[in-house]
């Protein structure tokens, strides 16, 4: 709703513009102030934003001055120069001497504001203040959403490592285009959009952390949830699977819920040696967004179709899909007898990575963003462990998402 402020010594005037702006205009009383000099204009104006400004052409300078025209239009001119006053969006000079009206047309014209003829007898300048009012409302909202839109997205995709993981995603069909965030950001964010098989049109931002690690996914995904008001933030990229959950490289893992395997107490015994007695905080992943990703997996050709599609280094293994829990913690695994230690804090553990519940947290806290990590196993944490299969799990992972995405969410 606009603010309108209507300058004129006649009360009787001020009070036929303001009862028609409230009942015709539907502007409340409390968006609407008067004043009866220049002085007292101009102190509304340095106070308080008005989007219109209702300027009788004879006004007096103070309460004690008589009502010129030279003042209306010395007011006029000032608003230009006098850093103290808020602009209004738009001005309209008011009276109801044609003379006037014709004498100041060249100085309105000048600064394209619009006059307006009042009558006490005849409602035709009704009409005309009514198509300004709705003009400036219209105008004020299509701003008001301009900038709104501007830094507002649906889908946030972060990865850790620029190289795969961020890549794959680039790759993907989204119209990715760099973004400058004007505000000294280290980070580099692209936006894209997918379209939809049901016809949404989901906007979406992206960045890598370029950094693994819990406390960087926290940072970087609070930032975005904070800045760009997503209302779903995913994670694509690589971890560890599980040996014993008949899971192969490049199969993908859908966290159904993330704990940090490192949270608990670490306590010493009698020989001096250190050990963690684990108390693990769960986050679940939204079941709605977990009874999406079910339904999707129901069509095998679906994975078929990603696994057919990378032209890489890949197994001989058809690709498969799996949602249950995973956990992350803050160093890279490679011990066998490290892995069965974590996986007594949860049988069904799928995989194992070091950035998701980091994101978990970031989101569970904002409330109003749903998380969910898809990441691809390119190792099992063991000594065997190297980058064979990085590409093809990050490429995986990526596409899993873009699928998913364009198919049910």
């Amino acid at each position: 709703m606009i603010k309108v402020l209507i300058v004129d010594d006649s009360p009787e005037k001020s009070e036929i513009i303001k009862r028609f702006l409230i009942e015709e205009c539907s502007i409340s009383d409390e968006f609407i102030k008067t004043s009866k000099n220049v002085k007292e204009a101009k102190l509304s104006m340095y106070e308080e934003n008005f989007e219109l400004l209702l300027l009788d052409l004879v006004l007096p300078r103070d309460e004690d001055s008589d009502a010129t025209p030279e003042d209306s239009i010395k007011l006029l001119n000032e608003i230009y120069y006098n850093n103290n006053i808020h602009i209004p969006i738009y001005i309209i000079g008011i009276s109801q001497f044609d003379d006037l009206i014709i004498s100041h047309q060249e100085s309105f014209d000048d600064k394209l504001w619009h006059l307006i003829t009042f009558s006490f007898s005849n409602n035709s300048w009704k009409d005309k203040l009514n198509s300004k009012v709705c003009y400036i409302n219209s105008l004020k909202e299509r701003f008001k959403n301009s900038l709104e839109s501007k830094d507002n997205f649906d889908i946030g995709i972060i990865c850790a490592l620029d190289r795969p993981e961020f890549n794959e995603v680039l790759n993907l069909d989204c119209k990715w285009e760099k973004i400058n965030t004007n505000d000294d950001d280290s980070f580099v964010f692209y936006k894209g959009k997918i379209n939809t098989i049901n016809g949404t049109n989901y906007s979406i931002i992206a960045c890598s952390i370029n950094r693994m690690g819990m406390q960087a996914t926290a940072s970087i995904s609070t930032k975005i949830i904070e800045k760009y008001n997503i209302s779903y933030l995913f994670m694509t990229g690589i971890c560890a699977g599980i040996k014993d959950k008949e899971l192969n490289f490049g199969d993908i893992i859908i966290s159904e819920n993330i704990t940090d395997y490192g949270s608990g107490k670490m306590i010493e015994n009698d020989n001096k040696e250190f050990s963690l007695k684990p108390e693990p905080h769960q986050i679940p992943t939204d079941q709605g967004l977990i009874s999406k990703v079910s339904t999707f997996l129901r069509d095998p050709d679906e994975l078929s179709k990603i696994q057919n599609k990378f032209k890489g280094k890949k197994p001989g293994y058809s690709l498969k899909a799996k949602i249950g829990p995973t956990t992350s913690g803050s160093y890279v695994v490679a011990s066998e007898s490290l892995v069965k230690n974590i996986t007594t804090q949860n049988r069904k553990l799928l995989g194992i990575d070091m950035e998701g519940y980091g994101m978990y947290l970031s989101c569970h806290f904002s409330k109003n963003t749903k998380a969910l990590l898809i990441k691809s196993v390119c190792d099992f944490a063991d000594i065997k462990k190297d980058d064979d299969y990085q590409e093809y799990a990050s490429f995986t992972s990526s596409n899993f998402l873009y699928n998913f995405i364009f198919n049910m969410l």
